[in-house]
């Protein structure tokens, strides 16, 4: 045999295939992929209950006719002008504001002393006697011109009202002339004074420690811990005082101006606690 021909009948081994058994012993693969997930009738009914109410509706508005639908349409026009109207929140002819009025802070007020008359704009300045409000009033035309310390009514009552003509708004004592600031504890001292009985009774009878460390005297300007005790021994030994003429005696001070000078603390700080404003005024009659 040639050589040509002895390559020809060589037998190659071949390899074997990768999709030749695999022995016994070997653990099987597991199943790959997701497993179909047969589908749900759940859907059907559901549609079937939007389905039937429709079905229902439009066999309805078929027996249901014209007239129906003409009283329909005439409601129409109706709900929406009751919408646009001022009924509806947030409607154009809705006020979003308060309807209550608003209260004066003059209005139980009757009387109040003059601190300024402005003559040239009409305005007078006065403190209320009720709470000690500082407020603008204009003035009547024709009237005379107001000193401090002058008492006008301020009440409702318009018989009574002289000098008033309106409440204008409340006054601060910073934007005061400097007259006004300078006549200002003058006014509140000669109220005090004219009121001497109740406070004498409402405070210097009755004022008694606001700690184990203070004495409610102490609130007074210029008032200490050692004055404050000669004030409450004094006031021991004659049972209580009958005057501010007998305390300013006895106690060597002016509790009138003392007063006032506290009331115009809290004035100017309302954050002041405790207020004597609150607790003595209004004067009782």
């Amino acid at each position: 045999m040639s050589g040509m021909n002895r390559d020809r009948q060589t037998k190659v081994p071949s390899r074997k295939s990768k999709t030749g058994s695999e022995p016994k012993t070997s653990i099987s693969r597991p199943a790959e992929g997701r497993s179909v997930i047969p589908p749900t009738s759940k859907a059907k009914p559901v549609q079937a209950k939007k389905d039937a109410p429709r079905k229902d509706s439009r066999s309805n508005r078929q027996h249901s006719g014209g007239n129906n639908n003409q009283g329909a349409n005439q409601k129409r026009p109706n709900q929406r002008g009751d919408n646009r109207g001022g009924g509806r929140q947030g409607g154009r002819n809705h006020d979003s504001r308060s309807t209550t009025q608003r209260i004066s802070p003059i209005a139980e007020e009757n009387w109040a002393r003059v601190i300024e008359h402005n003559t040239v704009d009409n305005i007078i300045t006065a403190i209320t006697e009720g709470k000690l409000f500082m407020c603008r009033l204009s003035a009547k035309k024709g009237i005379e011109a107001l000193n401090p310390t002058d008492r006008i009514y301020i009440g409702l009552d318009q018989s009574k009202k002289v000098h008033v003509d309106a409440f204008v708004g409340g006054a601060k004592l910073d934007l005061m002339s400097n007259y006004a600031r300078q006549d200002m504890p003058l006014v509140v001292q000669l109220f005090v004074e004219d009121n001497s009985q109740h406070f004498i009774e409402a405070f210097f009878n009755v004022a008694g420690n606001l700690s184990l460390k203070q004495h409610a005297f102490e609130l007074l300007p210029g008032v200490g811990n050692k004055k404050a005790m000669q004030m409450v021994k004094e006031r021991r030994i004659s049972s209580g005082f009958n005057s501010l003429e007998e305390l300013n005696q006895s106690c060597n001070i002016d509790a009138a101006e003392l007063l006032a000078k506290r009331f115009i603390l809290e004035i100017e700080d309302r954050s002041i606690e405790p207020r004597l404003i609150d607790l003595l005024l209004p004067v009782k009659a």
